[in-house]
């Protein structure tokens, strides 16, 4: 993986991540993806299992994560609970922290969370995945989905926070993206990437990393089915796209 992780590198990753939420992790895998990404010079970007999940955040400190990510964040509670056991854990220094927001009632409470997001929350994620079946839509692309983000970029551009998105995103995204003014970073399932590597070939490539490491997951554990079966689809759909060309 030390040379996937270079060639990556060289196309706009910034960061690899580590889910807690969506994936099994032993601390023998743990540990080693965390050798390798910090080797190559890149950020570990961990997302917890829940927002106030004390053992995540130790093993957090322990890899030496670069930001942690706290997901399904849906009120000004979530945010406050969240950064009192970030305190309770690494006291004296933390890493970036970001929330997830993802899911209708997160945005229907969007005020209140922002009002608790002091100057140790880096920044927001918007995730498109489960905002989609929140909303009862079943194209990430759709123009519903799109208002969330632009007012969700809007207020983090206001309050001077990182703004990112992810959740299905392949090369049929980069219209949708590019129609967001203020953008800091662009995430798969496993890495992060710079906006200005937005392009068909690159999130193909990346496509292509996250999928090798799903599918040697999968070989042990069972799981992320449906995101190996998408990432499949969406590669496929291009390939027979650039043949007809």
């Amino acid at each position: 993986m030390l040379k996937e992780l270079l060639d990556i590198k060289k196309i706009g990753v910034s960061g690899v991540k580590l889910e807690y939420e969506s994936e099994f992790y032993d601390e023998k895998s743990a540990y080693a993806l965390s050798e390798l990404v910090h080797r190559v010079g890149l950020d570990l970007c961990v997302k917890l299992g829940g927002f106030s999940s004390i053992q995540d955040l130790h093993m957090c400190k322990k890899l030496c994560a670069n930001s942690i990510v706290a997901p399904m964040v849906e009120s000004k509670y979530a945010v406050e609970k969240f950064l009192a056991c970030i305190n309770e854990v690494y006291r004296k220094g933390y890493p970036e922290l970001f929330l997830n927001i993802e899911s209708k009632t997160a945005f229907e409470n969007i005020e209140d969370i922002l009002s608790v997001c002091d100057k140790r929350i880096s920044g927001l994620v918007l995730g498109r995945s489960d905002l989609i079946r929140s909303l009862g839509i079943e194209n990430p692309d759709d123009e519903v989905v799109l208002s969330y983000c632009l007012r969700l970029s809007e207020l983090c551009k206001e309050l001077d926070k990182k703004f990112i998105i992810g959740g299905k995103i392949n090369s049929d995204s980069i219209d949708f993206i590019s129609k967001i003014p203020y953008l800091s970073a662009i995430e798969t399932r496993k890495v992060i990437f710079d906006v200005s590597s937005l392009n068909e070939t690159n999130i193909n490539e990346f496509l292509q990393f996250e999928l090798k490491s799903l599918q040697f997951k999968n070989s042990i554990y069972k799981e992320d089915v449906k995101r190996i079966k998408f990432i499949q689809k969406s590669l496929e759909e291009k390939e027979l796209v650039n043949s007809q060309i």
